[in-house]
């Protein structure tokens, strides 16, 4: 999602704002669209009329829109979303052939038009429609020079650092998860059904697809041990709204969501995103809400303090990335909207031409995400989950990782489907070291200090547990008088400026266990051993 590519790409747009607009100028509006998923986006439009040159019938001249363009959204187009079905026909009759009719969503009552002068469209409006800007939206991908040394893959092991030790071949069954992204090619490496809503034609020749969705899709649907998905079981939806050079819009996204949900997807993955806050897509996210359907969206990957949208819109479980240890991913977008985070440094995933590659990225975190909630809406025994329920479920069941608690980097924690799966299950001892978190020199403080995070991530309360933590310093003993499941306790130790100063990494051994004979469910979580190279100004 660079910013560059928006500039060239709005003024392509508004180049073809122009040329449609002028071959479309006595076109007259088509009848009402039938409701509901089509396969293709609708343009009203009766054939091309008798070219008029006379000047006097000519249409306002060229202006430039400038709002858009200061706005980052594509120039000469706009949603307008009004009240009901009786405002858009009065609308489209008062219109006539001024406007060019590029879509319409008739769940949302929405209509997607083009314009060549600004003031055309002002004319045409009496108050009641609201107006959104149409704003660029691409597949993303990390920019170079921002993954941080040392981070982990994770490879093939993704099933394992998620904490899924069992059979998990049937997890998802029955769940429909529609993905809107470049489409869903078949690999080899799916054993679910897969059926297809392309709102963007999929390429004259199938070798130049961008197989960005198929990765999204093995995320949840892979089988076997090269790129194994979290819910196999699963049904998937493929909603092609991204062409193959990644492009799309708020306009597409708001469609595929309705068409997901009237397709009778239970989630909704959405692994590409904006920089624009479009009111269409928020209408389109409650409409969805209202239904039931979950939406899960990638955060971003350009290392920004704020989301991508429609990640940072309310009702949408926005989700980061971090790598096979835990560790927040430099090129992870952060905000205080952020839920959780999931892996997203080199997993193993399918590509079109029954291909497989290291897939890196909050695209890939998501629909990991969404998997687990998948699973968790088919593995409640008797008592079946809805994905609210599900969904609950997971973002109750969170390890924490990097700083103590919620934070704008790792939300709410990382996603564990071991605990997920556990979660009604009594006598689980689990005492894990969740992290070792550096904080910097202040002007407040103004020595590092050292926490560490110890987190209760079994089904019964700890009682004495002991800690200890080794740095360059010496060893440090802490001892953990009670701990309820699923709460965290924060040690801080203060560390030294010469410490800080040294050009050679800080190291960190933290260790915690159970006492009074009590045996630890998953001791690989005992210990976390890490180094820390403050960076220099």
């Amino acid at each position: 999602m660079r910013r560059y590519r928006s500039v060239l790409l709005a003024v392509g747009f508004c180049l073809t704002a122009l040329l449609g607009y002028w071959l479309a100028r006595t076109a007259v509006p088509a009848p009402m669209a039938k409701p509901a998923a089509e396969a293709a986006p609708v343009t009203a439009g009766a054939p091309e009329q008798e070219v008029k040159f006379r000047r006097a019938e000519r249409g306002p001249a060229f202006r430039s829109d400038a709002e858009a363009l200061a706005a980052g959204a594509l120039p000469g187009q706009r949603a307008l979303v009004f009240k009901d079905r009786a405002a858009l026909e009065r609308f489209l009759a008062k219109a006539g052939g001024r406007l060019h009719l590029l879509g319409r969503i008739d769940a949302l009552n929405a209509l997607h038009v083009g314009f060549l002068n600004p003031d055309e469209l002002a004319g045409l409006l009496d108050g009641e429609a609201d107006i959104s800007m149409i704003f660029p939206a691409y597949v993303p991908d990390p920019k170079p020079g921002i993954i941080q040394d040392g981070v982990v893959a994770v490879g093939d092991k993704l099933l394992r650092v998620l904490g899924i030790t069992g059979d998990n071949s049937t997890w998802g069954k029955g769940v429909l998860v529609a993905i809107l992204d470049t489409g869903v090619s078949p690999n080899s490496a799916f054993g679910s059904r897969i059926s297809a809503l392309n709102l963007i034609p999929l390429p004259a020749d199938l070798a130049d697809w961008n197989g960005h969705g198929t990765a999204v899709a093995s995320m949840i649907i892979g089988t076997g041990k090269l790129t194994p998905g979290v819910a196999p079981g699963a049904d998937i939806l493929s909603v092609r709204i991204a062409d193959d050079l990644g492009q799309s819009n708020s306009m597409l996204i708001a469609k595929g969501i309705v068409a997901a949900v009237d397709a009778g997807a239970n989630l909704i993955n959405i692994s590409l995103g904006s920089y624009g806050d479009s009111g269409l897509v928020r209408n389109a996210i409650e409409y969805a809400n209202a239904a039931g359907v979950v939406i899960v969206a990638a955060a971003g990957n350009e290392g920004l303090a704020h989301l991508a949208y429609p990640a940072a819109n309310p009702g949408v479980i926005a989700v980061g990335a971090v790598d096979a240890n835990g560790t927040s991913l430099a090129f992870s977008n952060s905000g205080n909207t952020l839920a959780a985070v999931a892996p997203g440094f080199e997993v193993n995933a399918a590509w079109t031409g029954d291909q497989a590659v290291g897939f890196t990225g909050t695209s890939a975190s998501a629909p990991i995400l969404a998997g687990a909630i998948a699973a968790a809406m088919t593995t409640g025994g008797s008592t079946q989950r809805n994905a609210w329920q599900a969904a609950t479920l997971v973002l109750a069941n969170l390890d924490d990782v990097g700083a103590p608690g919620t934070d704008v980097a790792s939300g709410a924690g990382a996603v564990d489907l071991g605990r997920v799966m556990n979660a009604g299950t009594p006598g689980i001892y689990d005492a894990a070291v969740a992290s070792n978190y550096v904080i910097a020199p202040t002007a407040e403080v103004p020595y590092p200090q050292l926490q560490v995070v110890i987190q209760n991530r079994g089904t019964e309360m700890l009682v004495n547990a002991g800690v200890q933590v080794r740095t360059a310093a010496g060893s440090v003993p802490f001892n953990i008088t009670t701990l309820l499941p699923n709460a965290i306790q924060t040690f801080t130790l203060p560390l030294s400026a010469a410490s800080w100063n040294a050009a050679t990494p800080l190291q960190f051994d933290t260790s915690v266990w159970l006492s009074g004979g009590v045996t630890d469910a998953n001791p690989t979580n005992n210990r976390r051993v890490e180094s820390y190279l403050p960076a220099k100004n």
